[in-house]
């Protein structure tokens, strides 16, 4: 694990500091930590009376035929299940949050802009407005109470709990590289819109961060290609029951609910690829000229 990343001293020259408030340089929100991305517009026609509905229908369909090139079916076995529902909206916005609240390099960006602030309100002294000071403030505190909650958890002493500190922060590191490198699109207001290729990649990286932090484990794995190759994995602790104390039924159990699962995910992903490649057939009179 790296330093902690504020110290003792950091905290006092941020009290020292608690005059400041900048309503045009706010603390980094999480819409501030994606990337530069450009602003969709709508579609234009590509051909003479062609329907731009129909376009972007077409323009769909393509998009879900190269997302389906590869099925993958896991196994797990969970100690619980949880309720919430994935929301493209929700799970970016939180995962930005804990990105810069939760993380080292997250608190020191926000350090590093409330001190930036700290010197503009010094500069403008009496100039300051009551709004931007309160705007200051707030944010120091919340940066302040994120700092203290993350300097607490990162010197445990309960070596589970430092291991699940452990492995949230590879998580949200993990996940923070991922959406970076994303085209993630906005609107004019820089909302992000959950169109389909954004969708299905954030349920994704949505699944993994709830296996990850859960602690789940993947017992079988198996994966088919469009190309042909079949990939079977499955955890040697069902092989090994004297290791991990699997029973030999329960390891039957879970062999043949995968296999159950592999044949049900096969035959729904050969109707899906069957149904796209059909409505392509039927579109293509409709294509532009």
């Amino acid at each position: 694990m790296r330093d902690r990343a504020i110290n003792n001293k950091s905290n006092a020259e941020d009290d020292a500091n608690r005059v400041k408030s900048d309503g045009n340089q706010p603390v980094r929100k999480s819409s501030e930590l994606a990337p530069t991305v450009s602003i969709k517009t709508a579609p234009h026609k590509d051909g003479a009376g062609e329907s731009t509905t129909l376009n972007k229908f077409r323009e769909t369909i393509k998009d879900v035929l190269e997302e389906i090139t590869t099925l993958e079916v896991n196994t797990l076995i969970v100690s619980h299940i949880p309720i919430a529902r994935f929301d493209a909206k929700q799970f970016y916005a939180d995962l930005l949050e804990n990105v810069m609240y939760k993380t080292e390099e997250g608190l020191r960006d926000i350090k590093r802009v409330l001190l930036d602030r700290s010197k503009e309100l010094q500069k403008k002294g009496s100039a300051a407005t009551q709004t931007e000071l309160d705007r200051y403030n707030r944010d120091l505190e919340i940066y302040k109470r994120a700092e203290r909650i993350f300097s607490n958890r990162q010197n445990l002493s309960d070596p589970r709990q430092k291991e699940q500190f452990e492995v949230e922060q590879a998580c949200y590191e993990e996940l923070a590289k991922k959406v970076l490198q994303m085209d993630v699109p906005k609107d004019n207001d820089g909302n992000l819109i959950p169109d389909a290729p954004t969708i299905r990649c954030f349920r994704k990286l949505w699944e993994f961060e709830q296996s990850t932090l859960n602690g789940e484990r993947i017992y079988a794995q198996t994966k088919f290609q469009l190309d042909g190759d079949l990939n079977n994995r499955f955890l040697d602790d069902l092989f090994i029951p004297n290791r991990s104390n699997i029973d030999p039924k329960i390891a039957k159990l879970v062999f043949d609910l995968h296999h159950q699962a592999v044949e049900n995910a096969e035959k729904q992903w050969t109707g899906l690829i069957m149904t796209c490649v059909n409505l392509v057939k039927d579109l293509m009179p409709f294509r532009s000229k």
